[in-house]
């Protein structure tokens, strides 16, 4: 947060200047503290401080609508009706999909976890492997030779 130009009193003593001429705008502020003090003061802080020093916030009238013609409030009424049905069937189709995906998810990991598992027992295997084949070596040469032996 950058670090304040101007003070409260700063603020306080342009309203109170400018309230000689009646009603005082956040924005008649706002410009006459650029001119004195070459900072403007935040939108926020200016309308809190108006309201403390008795001005109240500007309120911005609103034009009266004509009753409406009966007709019109029921195809209005249609069509909010048709709008909502079709966010609940948007709704509905997001949240059948998104469950679908979280279970191909779910899926997803329990198989990555077994290929895992297999990996490793097909490494205890290759290694059971090895050891067999050295073991055979070793052994090979105390067989008596085939070549000697006698076939029936």
């Amino acid at each position: 947060m950058r670090p304040r130009l101007l003070t409260d009193e700063m603020i306080q003593l342009a309203i109170r200047d400018l309230s000689d001429g009646g009603r005082v705008t956040g924005v008649a502020v706002r410009a006459l503290l650029k001119t004195r003090y070459g900072a403007r003061g935040s939108v926020q802080r200016i309308y809190r401080l108006l309201e403390h020093a008795g001005q109240p916030a500007p309120v911005v009238a609103r034009e009266k609508t004509p009753p409406a013609d009966p007709r019109l409030s029921q195809a209005a009424e249609d069509r909010i009706r048709l709008a909502e049905e079709r966010e609940r069937v948007h709704q509905e189709r997001w949240a059948r999909e998104t469950d679908a995906l979280r279970g191909r998810l779910v899926e997803a990991e329990r198989a990555g976890r077994e290929v895992a598992e297999l990996r490793l027992r097909v490494a205890e295997l290759r290694r059971a492997l090895a050891i067999a084949h050295v073991r055979i070596r070793e052994l090979e040469p105390a067989l008596p030779s085939r070549a000697a032996s006698p076939t029936g």
